[in-house]
C-alpha cells in the first residue's frame, strides 16, 4: 500500500503498517479475509451440512466400512478447511487489533493521548491525499479511527464512572501499562472492542448491504443519500452479517495442546469472548454501551472523505450533526458529550487559521496556519494546535498553542477584523500561503481553514506532536 507519500517518517511507516493489516492488495488482511467469507460462507456452510448427513446415514444405514470411510474423510476435510479458515480469520483479526493497541496506547495516560492525537491526525491528514482509494479509506482508515475513538471514549467513561459495568471498572484500575500480555483491561477489554469495532464494520461488505448500496449508484456514478427506510434496512444487513461473521467466520477456535485443564480453561475464555463480541454488536445504539461504538462509527463517517456529502471546511460542525441525532434517539445525548470532550470540535490534524498576538498581546493584520495536534482541548471551541508558519512562511520548529475563537478564522468576529484590509493585501495573503491563491480562494479572500496534506507529506513536518512549550497565541 501505498500513502502517495515521497519518503516517509517512521510513524508514517508504522501508520502504512497498521493500515495494512486491515486492508491490502499486497498482503494476507481482515479485509480479504471478510470479503471471502461472504462471498462463500453459505455455500460451504451448505456442503459441511449436507456432507455430515451423508456420513450419518451412512453409519445409520449400515454400508460397508470403505463407503464410511469415504464419506467421513469427505466431511472431516470440509471440517478440517473451515477449521483453517476460522483460525486465520482469527489470527488476522487479533493482529490488527495489537496493531492498533500498539501505535495507540503509551506506558503513561499522558503518552497515550500523544500516540492517540497523532494517529487520529495522521489518519485525517493522509487520507485526504487518498480520498479516491475508496476501498482503502472505507476498509483501513475508517475502522481504525473509529476503533480508536472508541477506546478513548471507553477510558473517559470509566475515568468519569459514567460506564457502571464493575468487572470493566476493576479491569481499568487494575491495569498495568508496563506489562501489557498480563494486563486485564488491555487483554479482556482493550483487544475485544478494537475486535468488535472491526466486525462491526465488516458487516458492511455482506452481499445484502453492498446490493442496497449499488442500487444507489445511478448510471451516471452518483451516489444518492438513502432514504430513512432504505437506511434501516442498511443496519439491519449489517447486523445480520457482523453476527454471521462471528458464528460462522470466527466461531470457536481450537485448543492446540493435550493438557486437558489447559483445553478447558481456553474453551472457557473464548465462549465469554464470543459471547462479550456478540453483544458488543448486538447492542441498541441508544444505550451507553451501544453508544460506545456507535457514536465514534457515526463522527469517523463524518471526519473521513467518502461522503457525497463530504465537506472539509465544515468538518467542525459535526457536533450539530451528532446531537441532532441524539434529538431523534440514534445516540446517547452523554456520550456525544463525552466524544467532544475529548476531541473538542475541530479534529485532529485539522487545518486552523488564525490571527497571531503581537508583541503587544493585540491581534496582528494577518492570519498564519496551525494543525490541530491535542486531545482534551482546554475548551471544545478552543483546539490545542501546532502553529506550522510565521510571518507568512511554513516551518517545522513552531510552538503549541491553545486557539481562542477570537482569533480563529472558521469563526466570524476574527473574520471580519481582517475584512478591513484592502483586497489586493488579502490576496497578497493568500498567494504567499497558497501556491494556486487566487485560482482555489477567488470567492473566499478569507479562508474558514486550510488542508495541511501538502505540508504533511514531507517528512521533516510529520514531527508535530513532540514536546514544546505552550505559548500564547
Amino acid at each position: 500500500m501505498n500513502l502517495a507519500l515521497p519518503k516517509k517518517s517512521v510513524f508514517v511507516r508504522n501508520l502504512e503498517q497498521l493500515l495494512a493489516q486491515f486492508y491490502s492488495t499486497q498482503q494476507a488482511c481482515f479485509y480479504n479475509e471478510a470479503v471471502d467469507f461472504f462471498a462463500q460462507y453459505q455455500e460451504q456452510q451448505r456442503a459441511l451440512h449436507q456432507a455430515e448427513l451423508v456420513w450419518k446415514q451412512s453409519q445409520q444405514a449400515g454400508d460397508i466400512a470403505e463407503v464410511q470411510r469415504k464419506n467421513r474423510s469427505l466431511f472431516t476435510d470440509l471440517q478440517f478447511e473451515d477449521e483453517k479458515r476460522r483460525i486465520r480469520c482469527w489470527t488476522l483479526l487479533r493482529q490488527a487489533a495489537e496493531a492498533l493497541l500498539k501505535l495507540s496506547e503509551g506506558t503513561t495516560p499522558l503518552e497515550t493521548q500523544t500516540a492517540s492525537a497523532r494517529l487520529l491526525g495522521g489518519l485525517l491528514m493522509t487520507a485526504s491525499s487518498n480520498k479516491r482509494k475508496t476501498l482503502l479509506l472505507e476498509n483501513a482508515y475508517k475502522p481504525c479511527y473509529r476503533a480508536l475513538l472508541t477506546l478513548r471514549l471507553l477510558e473517559d467513561l470509566l475515568e468519569q464512572n459514567i460506564l457502571k459495568e464493575p468487572l470493566w471498572q476493576e479491569w481499568y484500575q487494575e491495569r498495568n501499562l508496563g506489562s501489557l500480555t498480563d494486563c486485564p483491561y488491555r487483554q479482556k477489554l482493550q483487544i475485544p472492542i478494537v475486535m468488535g469495532c472491526i466486525i462491526q464494520h465488516a458487516g458492511l461488505m455482506c452481499l445484502p448491504a453492498q446490493q442496497l448500496l449499488a442500487k444507489q449508484t445511478g448510471g451516471d456514478k452518483t451516489e444518492r443519500a438513502l432514504t430513512q427506510e432504505q437506511r434501516q434496512e442498511l443496519l439491519s444487513h449489517c447486523l445480520t452479517g457482523s453476527l454471521d461473521l462471528l458464528k460462522y467466520g470466527l466461531g470457536e477456535l481450537p485448543y492446540r495442546g493435550n493438557k486437558r485443564e489447559e483445553r478447558d480453561l481456553h474453551q472457557q475464555q473464548h465462549e465469554r469472548l464470543l459471547k462479550q463480541l456478540q453483544r458488543f454488536i448486538s447492542a441498541k445504539p441508544n444505550t451507553p454501551l451501544g453508544s460506545l461504538f456507535k457514536v465514534p462509527q457515526a463522527y469517523a463517517s463524518v471526519a473521513l472523505p467518502g461522503r457525497p456529502r463530504y465537506n472539509y471546511d465544515a468538518l467542525p460542525k459535526a457536533a450539530l450533526l451528532m446531537r441532532d441525532g441524539v434529538q431523534r434517539g440514534d445516540y446517547h445525548g452523554v456520550l456525544v458529550d463525552r466524544l467532544f470532550r475529548i476531541v473538542g470540535l475541530f479534529p485532529q490534524g485539522y487545518g486552523v487559521v488564525f490571527t497571531p498576538l503581537g508583541d503587544d498581546g493585540k491581534p496582528q493584520m494577518k492570519y498564519e496556519f496551525a494543525i490541530v495536534n491535542t486531545l482534551y482541548p482546554e475548551k471544545p471551541d478552543q483546539p490545542g494546535c501546532r502553529v506550522v508558519s510565521r510571518n507568512m512562511q511554513y516551518r517545522n520548529t513552531g510552538h503549541n498553542i491553545s486557539l481562542s475563537s477570537e482569533l480563529n478564522l472558521f469563526f466570524k468576529p476574527a473574520r471580519d477584523r481582517l475584512k478591513r484590509l484592502p483586497e489586493e493585501r488579502l490576496k497578497e495573503l493568500l498567494n504567499i500561503l497558497f501556491k494556486d491563491g487566487e485560482e482555489n480562494y477567488m470567492n473566499v479572500l478569507l479562508p474558514k481553514c486550510w488542508y495541511p496534506e501538502s505540508f504533511f507529506s514531507v517528512p521533516e513536518n510529520q514531527n508535530l506532536w513532540q514536546t514544546v512549550h505552550l505559548k500564547q497565541n
